[in-house]
């Protein structure tokens, strides 16, 4: 009977025959000999560049740079187009193919010449090279993903129909933006679509070579606009010939940027008419939460990325004539959007933040955060300026902003009230002030015994620094506010606000920590017996797949599931539990947290009567690692409390819904944590490579290092492609802290170009890595 089901799901939902590919598209190898002749031919503008590999075969990813100096990082906004993701969508390889072409042979044509002169453009024709081979040369036109080996048998095993295929990764769906909402592993058909198995998301966020390749790209190029070319295999109407915009999850979770999304989104969409001439192109915010490329360029880089499925299902895959028709009318969304990132005041809808972000000292460029207050998000990764040059482009409607700018080690420079324009280019300069150097050093020991105890100490800021001591410590950090958790196992935390006044180049701080008095322990290994739920059928579990050790608590099986819709699901304390009315009093828990930020909060909360709660710890987000929680209660000395977890879900969607909380380890203590800033200043010798000074540099940067003990030392510089350049240093070297220049020259004594490259030290008992910028 099953099987019967399943045969007239895919006689309804199959939408793309397998037949041989038209002899009108590429291979592979045809793509590869055409990226290379176009390079020689047109050396002056084009440069190509391999930026990774592919998951199985070991395929090589191309990118062909179009630009004035190819060979070269300017100040200019980068504007991507990729052809290929999913393997049988070969119409996007064809535009991507025919819009280099175009562009290189009209160089010498006005507008042309402006794209070459103003931008850097850089075409993806495939990010699937392999996928691309499977549909290429015939063996599954209908082919989907990768060809990751996922049952590791050595076998590529597909089926020649839509569906089904038992390897590969759909890499759209493996990016690390809600990766957690796309197929798991053999995710059967559903009553919409016959398609199983071919949006597996792969086995972790990134986990593929692919995905890998293409975030290398990006952390250093930072497109400003992008195109990703589909073709929708599905024949509902709403999917096919659509541009899609970042982005409104769910219809009712709009991005902070989503009118300039869609400004740009239609601007595309109004420029492709559709194959039946009808009308055109459907604008449309992208609305599902997959792992998809789009949401993920958003999130990572404030990148306005484009999904345009650009075929009408089931004919994806057109032959000649109808082929040639569909790229010359895509490209017209290509030349429009390329329009838009151009410095021209008599353009509309080319609103753009830009400016360098430099060292107010040295005047050297800073890789730095910019944040347009009115525009963030608490689910950005962190919108960086080039680590090279310090300029960064900020695609956004025109209006008034309040901006700042922060990086590790600096004052925050602010910028009220800035006005964008509605069309050409808005300069919003920034020269970050320096803060102070400074130095905490001390000791942690037992408040009873006196002796110096193992710690490990978090120093919270734009970055933050985390050091594991045996007892004495030296912190490099700067002036300002610090939070700082001194932590060590069976003690009391130390958990407090430094402040590094002015002209303080060294804070001397020795903490004592005393063994804890354990009041209430709950680790899960036996039952939940101390406990009550507000359903006793609904979904805390305790489970041994995600836990700190054994076992651990979950509202929804962590990860496993999701936690419900509107759901207001708790646990807590059976009976009331006296607190000491002396000293101080700790609730600490490990949490493994996953909901929507803003929208779905975490809370702790207590009551003296078991009927008035009130909140002493909430947290909403994607923290989905496992870190400790420190909530202090020392206000309720003396009270008998009761204490409830509790998750609260406001959505109107289940693709809104994530997997929740997890809990380990819950205990209430007591004990005392003090300092003192009196006593000797502690200067124990350590194993560090300190960050280098001045940086970016040129040509010359000093490079501080300390070892704990006696012993060899070996210092190497690296440059971006792992390739070692110059070794600093390999001899042995007294404990203590030590100096060494470097010049810029390899080991041949040849000046090596601007760029990143990377320190690595080596000594008898630590590796340490840091990152410089040579900039000439």
């Amino acid at each position: 009977m099953k099987s019967i089901i399943l045969v007239i799901i895919f006689s309804i939902f199959s939408i793309l025959s397998v037949q041989a590919l038209p002899d009108c598209y590429h291979t592979y190898a045809e793509v590869v000999a055409e990226l290379q002749q176009l390079e020689i031919d047109y050396h002056d503008f084009a440069k190509l560049y391999i930026i990774g590999y592919s998951q199985q075969d070991n395929i090589p990813i191309y990118a062909l740079k179009i630009s004035d100096n190819p060979d070269q990082e300017e100040a200019e906004p980068a504007v991507l187009f990729i052809g290929q993701v999913h393997a049988e969508e070969v119409m996007g390889v064809e535009i991507t193919m025919r819009n280099i072409n175009e562009i290189l042979l009209n160089n010498f044509e006005l507008q042309y010449g402006v794209w070459i002169g103003q931008l850097e453009m850089w075409f993806i024709p495939t990010l699937n090279p392999e996928g691309h081979n499977v549909v290429s040369a015939d063996i599954d036109e209908s082919y989907r993903k990768n060809k990751h080996d996922i049952n590791n048998n050595g076998i590529f095993d597909f089926n020649p129909n839509v569906g089904f295929d038992d390897d590969g990764v759909d890499i759209n769906r493996n990016f690390g933006c809600n990766w957690v909402h796309g197929d798991t592993l053999f995710a059967p058909p559903t009553p919409s679509s016959s398609e199983a198995y071919d949006y597996y998301r792969g086995e972790a966020p990134m986990s593929e070579r692919e995905t890998q390749a293409f975030k290398a790209f990006c952390d250093v190029q930072k497109p400003v606009y992008c195109i990703v070319w589909h073709s929708s295999r599905s024949l509902n109407s709403g999917l096919n010939e659509k541009v899609f915009y970042p982005l409104n999850w769910a219809g009712v979770r709009p991005a902070p940027e989503l009118d300039r999304g869609q400004q740009i989104g239609e601007g595309v969409a109004q420029q492709i008419i559709k194959e039946n001439g009808s009308t055109y192109y459907e604008p449309s915010a992208a609305l599902g939460r997959k792992g998809g490329i789009n949401d993920w360029m958003y999130q990572q880089y404030g990148t306005l990325c484009l999904v345009i499925e650009c075929c009408k299902a089931p004919n994806i895959q057109p032959t000649d004539s109808l082929m040639n028709d569909t790229i010359d009318r895509c490209s017209n969304g290509v030349r429009w959007l390329l329009e838009r990132a151009l410095d021209s005041s008599e353009l509309d809808l080319n609103s753009m933040l830009t400016g360098t972000i430099k060292d107010a000292v040295t005047n050297l460029p800073l890789q730095a955060e910019i944040i347009v207050e009115q525009k963030q998000a608490p689910w950005f990764a962190p919108r960086k300026s080039d680590p090279i040059l310090g300029r960064y482009w900020r695609p956004i409607m025109y209006g008034t902003y309040d901006l700042r700018f922060r990086k590790k080690g600096y004052f925050d420079f602010i910028t009220l009230g800035k006005v964008v324009n509605p069309s050409s280019r808005t300069p919003a300069n920034a020269n970050l002030i320096p803060r102070p150097a400074a130095t905490i050093s001390g000791t942690v020991f037992n408040s009873n015994t006196h002796s110096l105890i193992p710690a490990k100490i978090l120093l919270y800021d734009v970055e933050n620094d985390t050091l594991i001591t045996n007892g004495e410590f030296i912190l490099h950090t700067y002036e300002g506010n610090h939070r700082i958790e001194i932590c060590s196992e069976g003690y009391f935390p130390y958990i407090d606000t430094l402040e590094i006044a002015s002209g303080v180049q060294n804070l001397n701080l020795n903490i004592a920590l005393s063994p804890i008095n354990a009041i209430f322990t709950e680790n899960w290994e036996n039952s939940t017996s101390n406990w009550s739920f507000d359903d006793p059928t609904k979904p805390w579990v305790i489970q041994n797949v995600l836990a700190v050790n054994g076992h651990a608590i979950t509202d929804s099986w962590g990860g496993k599931g999701f936690y419900a819709m509107n759901c207001n699901t708790w646990m807590k304390t059976n009976n009331a539990i006296l607190l000491p009315d002396s000293g101080q009093t700790m609730l600490t828990f490990d949490e493994h947290l996953y909901t929507e930020f803003v929208y779905d909060s975490v809370r702790v909360e207590v009551s003296t009567d078991n009927t008035v709660w009130h909140t002493v710890y909430s947290n909403a987000g994607q923290y989905d690692w496992w870190h400790p929680v420190y909530v202090p209660l020392t206000q309720y000395a003396g009270q008998s409390l009761f204490f409830r977890f509790r998750l609260t879900d406001h959505s109107t969607d289940e693709d809104l819904t994530d997997p929740g909380w997890t809990i380990d380890n819950i205990q209430i203590i007591s004990g005392t944590a003090t300092h003192t800033t009196e006593g000797p200043i502690i200067t124990p010798p350590v194993t560090a490579l300190y960050p280098n000074f001045p940086n970016p540099f040129n040509p010359e940067t000093n490079i501080k290092f300390s070892t704990s003990r006696d012993g060899e030392v070996n210092i190497d510089i690296y440059n971006l492609k792992g390739q070692k350049v110059r070794q600093l240093t390999k001899e042995i070297f007294k404990s203590g802290t030590h100096s060494l220049k470097w010049n810029g020259l390899d080991d041949k004594g040849k000046a090596v170009s601007s760029g990143i490259y990377f320190c690595k030290m080596h000594s008898a008992d630590k590796a340490k890595t840091l990152k410089m910028v040579l900039m000439k």
